[in-house]
């Protein structure tokens, strides 16, 4: 009985672990048990020849992955930024003394509860090229019309501007809740010495809103490095992959050319851009 009792703990722990193993642990290798192989829509019920690393060679020497990567560069580099600095002013804002902060803040969260699916094509409606209502207004105020889906010099831009919008809601909550954690006396301490609202905010909030500033920063970069629905649904990558990221370029190669090995290097490939980008931001605002 004291044999059983010892383990009992460890049988409370099989369903959670059962999960685990089944929805993410055996997935991630059977990943990289297809991305060592050759498979294809055609060739998945054939035997599967060893390919060794020769996946990984093939999706870096394509010249669509280099397209897909400075894509991914400009789309999250900008969407974190904007996200970042949006959400940032918003929660400030959020956390004076105003009126109407509940409504104000319920509107601000109405993209959050949105589904990726509906902002897409939200977007897509504000953006097409012939009756989209951007391209309405600026012909309502005398200017040319823009081929916000089609330019491969816009293109991307537009899809970030969804994404930020989509967003900025987490950051906001996210921040607010840090700033609420913050201890209103600080501030009093602060506007007795004669400190500025510039400068508590400076060398005040920011400081100790350094460790929400982190998770916030790791957690909005890794989902716009992943995020694909926006545009797979606004524009399917197009045009010349000027607005497929990373992920839209795996999901295109596994799902629409069929090719379930190069797919799965570019998603484990993926993977581990997003482990290098949290340890890049973790080092560097630990050394600041």
């Amino acid at each position: 009985m004291r044999a059983i009792a010892k383990y009992e703990p460890y049988v409370y722990l099989l369903p959670a672990l059962s999960i685990l193993f089944v929805f993410l642990l055996f997935p991630f290798f059977w990943n990289i048990y297809i991305s060592l192989h050759e498979v294809s829509v055609t060739t998945i019920l054939k035997e599967w020849e060893f390919a060794w690393l020769d996946n990984f060679f093939e999706v870096l020497s394509d010249p669509n992955f280099n397209t897909s990567v400075k894509t991914s560069m400009i789309f999250v580099g900008g969407s974190v930024a904007f996200q970042f600095l949006v959400g940032l002013a918003i929660s400030s804002l959020l956390n004076q003394n105003i009126k109407g902060k509940q409504i104000f803040m319920a509107v601000i969260m109405i993209p959050w509860v949105t589904s990726g699916l509906i902002a897409a094509f939200s977007f897509k409606f504000i953006f097409d090229n012939s009756f989209g209502i951007m391209n309405y207004m600026l012909h309502y105020l005398g200017f040319s019309p823009v081929a916000w889906l089609s330019d491969p010099n816009i293109v991307v831009w537009s899809i970030m501007i969804a994404n930020v919008w989509y967003g900025t809601p987490f950051t906001v909550l996210f921040l607010t809740a840090g700033l609420l954690s913050i201890n209103p006396s600080i501030y009093e301490s602060a506007r007795v010495d004669g400190a500025s609202k510039i400068k508590s905010f400076v060398y005040l909030t920011l400081p100790l809103l350094k460790s929400f500033i982190i998770i916030d920063i790791i957690l909005i970069t890794i989902w716009s490095v992943n995020f694909f629905e926006i545009p797979l649904i606004m524009t399917g990558g197009n045009p010349l992959y000027a607005s497929t990221p990373a992920s839209l370029y795996m999901y295109r190669q596994a799902f629409e050319f069929g090719l379930l090995s190069k797919g799965s290097a570019a998603g484990i490939m993926l993977l581990f851009i997003n482990i290098a980008v949290a340890i890049t931001y973790i080092l560097a605002l630990k050394r600041r």
